[in-house]
C-alpha cells in the first residue's frame, strides 16, 4: 500500500528536537550499535579524491557543487503483525519534518514522493533485507529509501563496527541494533543495473521515530545519523585511535575522537593530547537523541561533494 498523503510538516517538533533539550552531566543508556559497514578500500580512495577536490577554488562553472541539493526520497513502513499500528501518520511527518531541519545548513532537501506500508513479520525483523527491498525499493540510485522496521535485526553476518557489544536490551528496546546504512559506491554509474545497487538505503528502528516508544532515542535522530552515512559521512571516532596517522573520518573540522559517546556528557575528551573536545552534539557520533544538534561545515561540504561525485545523474 502506497500512501502519498501526510499532514503539514511539524516544523515546531524539529526546533524542540534540535534545540529544547540542554545536554545533562548525566551519562544515559548506551546507544548501542549503529550496524553500517565499515568502509573498505575503494570507498576509502573515493573519499580521498573527493577531499582533494576540495582544496581546489570553486570555479564559476561549478554550479553542483554550490547550488541547492534536492533528493527523492521514499519512507517504508515495515511492521509485524503485533505491532502492525506502531507507526502512525504524524510520527512518520515527524519524523521528515526533523529530517529536513537537521540538512537545512547543508542546503540539502528531501522531497517525500511517497510512504508505503507493509505488514510482514520476516521483513519487520529484517530476516529477507535483500527481498524486502527487491519487492519495495523505488526509484533509481539518486534515490533514498528508508525502511523503518519495528522488530529491526542486524542482517546474518553483518559486523557494524568491530568490537562494538550488543546493547542491553532494555529501555523497550528488543532489536540488536538502531539503524544501519550504506555508504555511496563509487563503482555504481549511470547505467549500473538496479541489481548492482538494489541493497542501497537505510534501515531504520522504527521505535527511534519521533513519538515512539525507545526513551532517549525517540526524536529521529536514529535517521539523521544514518542518511549521513548514505550521504557518504563516516562516524567521528572513525579509525577509534588519537594517533596522528589515524585520518578519522576524513574530515577537518571534527576533532579527533578514539571513541563514541554513550548518552550525553556534559564534555568528552578522547584524545586529550588532540586539539578540541569530542564532537558529542554531532549526528555522526553515538550520543543520544537529546545530545545531537547538527554537522559541521567541513561534514556539510563533504555531503554535497559526495552527492555531485558518487549519486547525482545516477
Amino acid at each position: 500500500m502506497v500512501c502519498h498523503s501526510l499532514a503539514p510538516f511539524v516544523v515546531l517538533v524539529a526546533a524542540l528536537f534540535l534545540r529544547q533539550v540542554q545536554c545533562s552531566p548525566v551519562v544515559f543508556e548506551k546507544r548501542g550499535i549503529c550496524a553500517a559497514e565499515d568502509p573498505d578500500t575503494t570507498f576509502l580512495s573515493a573519499i580521498e579524491h573527493v577531499k582533494t577536490d576540495e582544496t581546489q577554488p570553486t570555479d564559476a562553472g561549478s554550479e553542483a557543487r554550490k547550488g541547492p541539493i534536492e533528493i527523492e526520497t521514499w519512507f517504508h513502513i515495515i511492521t509485524s503483525s503485533a505491532e502492525r499500528d506502531q507507526v502512525s501518520d504524524d510520527m512518520i511527518a515527524s519524523q521528515f519534518s526533523i529530517l529536513q531541519y537537521a540538512y537545512e545548513n547543508a542546503a540539502i532537501r528531501y522531497r517525500l514522493r511517497g510512504v508505503t506500508r507493509h505488514v510482514n513479520d520476516a521483513w519487520a525483523r529484517n530476516a529477507d533485507d535483500l527481498g524486502m527491498k527487491a519487492a519495495l525499493r523505488k526509484g533509481t540510485y539518486q534515490t533514498l529509501n528508508v525502511y523503518f522496521q519495528t522488530d529491526l535485526q542486524a542482517s546474518p553476518g553483518q559486523a557494524g563496527r568491530e568490537g562494538r557489544p550488543e546493547i542491553p536490551r532494555t529501555n523497550d528496546l528488543s532489536s540488536s541494533v538502531l539503524g544501519f546504512c550504506t555508504l555511496p559506491d563509487p563503482s555504481v554509474n549511470a547505467s549500473s543495473p538496479r541489481a548492482d545497487y538494489i541493497k542501497d538505503g537505510c534501515n531504520v528502528l522504527a521505535n527511534t521515530m519521533p513519538g515512539g516508544s525507545l526513551d532517549l532515542y525517540n526524536r529521529g535522530g536514529t535517521a539523521i545519523h544514518e542518511i549521513g552515512h548514505w550521504n557518504g559521512l563516516l562516524h567521528t571516532f572513525q579509525g577509534e585511535s588519537c594517533s596522528a596517522d589515524n585520518p578519522g573520518d576524513y574530515i577537518a573540522d571534527t576533532p579527533q575522537q578514539s571513541s563514541p559517546t554513550d548518552g550525553c556528557p556534559a564534555r568528552r575528551d578522547s584524545c586529550p593530547h588532540s586539539p578540541g573536545l569530542d564532537p558529542i552534539h554531532d549526528f555522526m557520533d553515538y550520543s543520544s537523541d537529546v545530545c545531537y544538534e547538527s554537522f559541521t561545515p567541513g561534514q556539510n561540504e563533504r555531503m554535497r561533494n559526495m552527492w555531485v561525485s558518487m549519486r547525482a545523474g545516477k
